[in-house]
């Protein structure tokens, strides 16, 4: 009997030694660039106020999820009552990522390319009295700096895309698309309103329009905040944001001198869905990424021509 205790005593010590313990699986997931936790957030990047675990996975095509290049994709759940650190108890609630690294992105005033695709499965369109005001994407200088820029979605009667100044408006797009691209920093620095659009710079696309398909973006800028400043972004190969000026305020580049991302659905004031519809759930939100890549040339990070080239995918 002692000598079998023994020999389970050993076998248990040798299966030990080769199984790595729970501990030790971030490490072996940063030392590898492989997340064991279809929960876990992708390599360089962590969960931000999105505790619960259908907040965010890594989807399988197996599993019959919707794929843009590869075998996986980001799947980002957002439902009624989630919320996680200063969120809850606030008027907004998110299941996002961000990056914890912003090395990866260049400095300020240094051209930066981004691309990625973005699938809508379950994301409704709003009217202005119960937008959700969606967020779908931003970059931030962090601290109490006010996202640079960011994507989110209108209500379908919102923004004054007729009498914007030029200047700000700088897509060709004037008549739809309720996903829009936003210099919120420029605009509560200062004070911008109806004649800037409320910092409504550009169309991009129409959220109901494009559900259940892939849509590829790109976006080229230099978040400057002297006039040299750019910022482009082409919808599945138009372009549909030509905009030239300052990106950043003076204020923001008091937090740092290189910009953070984020990315998954940030439902940023919810005030309005509870006046209209007062205690009505609000509706489950599914969202999927693909390839999300930064770079320093459009080739380096469009999917489109990553495909044509027959890159090898993320996964």
């Amino acid at each position: 009997m002692r000598a079998s205790r023994l020999c389970i005593m050993g076998f248990a010590a040798l299966v030990s030694a080769c199984v790595p313990s729970m501990n030790a699986l971030p490490r072996l997931a940063e030392l590898t660039g492989q997340t064991r936790n279809p929960h876990d957030p992708p390599k360089g990047y962590e969960r931000l106020f999105s505790p619960a675990p259908h907040n965010f996975r890594h989807a399988n095509a197996a599993d019959g999820a919707p794929i843009r290049r590869g075998v996986k994709a980001e799947r980002f759940e957002l439902r009624e009552g989630d919320c996680g650190g200063s969120d809850c108890g606030n008027p907004r609630y998110r299941a996002e990522l961000q990056l914890s690294n912003t090395r990866e992105i260049g400095k300020v005033g240094e051209e930066t390319w981004f691309g990625w695709s973005f699938y809508n499965s379950t994301v409704p369109s709003f009217r202005r009295d119960d937008s959700l005001r969606l967020v779908f994407g931003q970059w931030t200088m962090g601290g109490d700096a006010s996202p640079a820029v960011r994507i989110i979605q209108l209500g379908q009667d919102e923004g004054d895309w007729t009498t914007c100044r030029p200047a700000i408006c700088a897509g060709p797009e004037r008549e739809k698309g309720d996903v829009v691209l936003q210099l919120e920093d420029l605009r509560r620095t200062f004070g911008w309103g109806k004649a800037e659009n409320n910092g409504y710079v550009c169309r991009l696309f129409d959220m109901e329009a494009m559900q259940r398909r892939w849509v590829d973006l790109v976006m080229q800028t230099n978040f400057s905040q002297q006039p040299d400043g750019y910022l482009r972004v082409w919808v599945n190969g138009t372009l549909k944001c030509d905009y030239s000026g300052p990106i950043l305020s003076p204020s923001s580049l008091l937090e740092s001198d290189q910009p953070g991302h984020r990315r998954g659905i940030f439902s940023s004031y919810t005030k309005r869905w509870s006046e209209r519809h007062g205690t009505r759930p609000k509706p489950t939100l599914v969202v999927y990424y693909d390839e999300f890549r930064i770079g320093a040339s459009r080739a380096e990070v469009d999917p489109m021509m990553l495909d044509a080239e027959g890159a090898e995918p993320l996964d």
